[in-house]
């Protein structure tokens, strides 16, 4: 039990990188949620955690343990959503779906009043949240789907367990800065002009899931300066990080008028490939209507034209 409860403990702290956030999540003390570190720690024999007083960061062993322990996390899960299955779970009569905070209204509006139209007996459940929780889908049986951004083809991002639906916008990508940055100035930034300039590193989802949204090189070869500030994966910190230490940092082209800012500048980024908006899903999932919102959502897109490169 007390190994469970230091398991436990590391996957929060290492997807939130923050104990405060970790220990309210798990509904527990941040000095417990240490003292269970710390016995991690002792039983590994090394620290997989670096800790400062403003920052938590995984080392290289923290990073390799946390893509490593969900498989046996993940058949603990499995085996009590067959057990509830074996007790005659019926499937939710309501659709809960997660849209990232980072998605434009106008698109998230389009599917929830889509899904409405064609299926009017299920409730679809809309709920907003940040953009890179992948992992929650990954790692935890749930019966609801996430609407969210994808750097490259899902398949290749080692994302454990997971049901991925088809792409339902492309959207290419941009630079922020803030508004006294040297690229603030440019009406186009190429990926070779990044070598240039510090990048902000956002929270790894998976390490191919983090190089594929900012990678470690450009195409010839010239390497990234990738900065690692982020203690969450919330869209408004990188905002604040990307003004107050003068970083540039990967991003969609048209983001949500609430996260953007009068000190901050988009430029459009050649050399890459666009995003990808796509649902996700547990494999444990029992809700019959997330096939169906998934489909719906593709061809909705395609009809809107959010397939072409530009995101429509």
């Amino acid at each position: 039990m007390e190994i469970a409860r230091e398991i436990e403990a590391f996957l929060a702290v290492a997807e939130e990188l923050h104990f405060g956030r970790a220990a309210a999540r798990l509904h527990l003390t941040t000095s417990r949620v240490s003292q269970a570190i710390r016995g991690l720690e002792r039983r590994i024999g090394a620290p997989l955690f670096e800790r400062t007083s403003r920052t938590v960061r995984l080392t290289p062993l923290g990073e390799t343990l946390f893509e490593d322990v969900g498989p046996a996390v993940q058949q603990l899960e499995e085996a009590l959503i067959k057990a509830k299955r074996a007790a005659g779970r019926e499937p939710q009569g309501a659709l809960p779906v997660f849209f990232a905070n980072s998605l434009r209204e106008e698109v998230a509006a389009a599917l929830v009043h889509g899904f409405a139209e064609a299926y009017p007996q299920i409730p679809l459940v809309r709920y907003a949240y940040p953009s890179m929780q992948h992992r929650k889908w990954c790692d935890q049986p749930r019966d609801d789907v996430f609407v969210t951004w994808f750097p490259a083809e899902p398949g290749a991002l080692d994302l454990p367990r997971v049901q991925v639906g088809p792409v339902i916008l492309r959207e290419p990508r941009s630079v922020m800065v803030g508004a006294g940055h040297a690229l603030a100035r440019h009406d186009v930034v190429d990926i070779e002009e990044l070598a240039d300039h510090d990048l902000l590193y956002p929270h790894p989802v998976t390490r191919r899931f983090a190089d594929a949204w900012t990678p470690p090189i450009t195409p010839s070869g010239r390497r990234i300066r990738r900065v690692r500030r982020m203690t969450g994966s919330y869209s408004e910190e990188a905002v604040t990080i990307v003004v107050h230490e003068n970083l540039a940092h990967i991003t969609i082209t048209r983001l949500p008028p609430i996260l953007l800012r009068s000190d901050i500048v988009l430029v459009p980024l050649t050399g890459l490939p666009p995003f990808w908006l796509a649902p996700i899903w547990s494999v444990f999932a029992q809700n019959s209507w997330i096939p169906a919102f998934a489909d719906l959502a593709a061809q909705i897109g395609a009809r809107a034209g959010w397939l072409a490169a530009d995101g429509g």
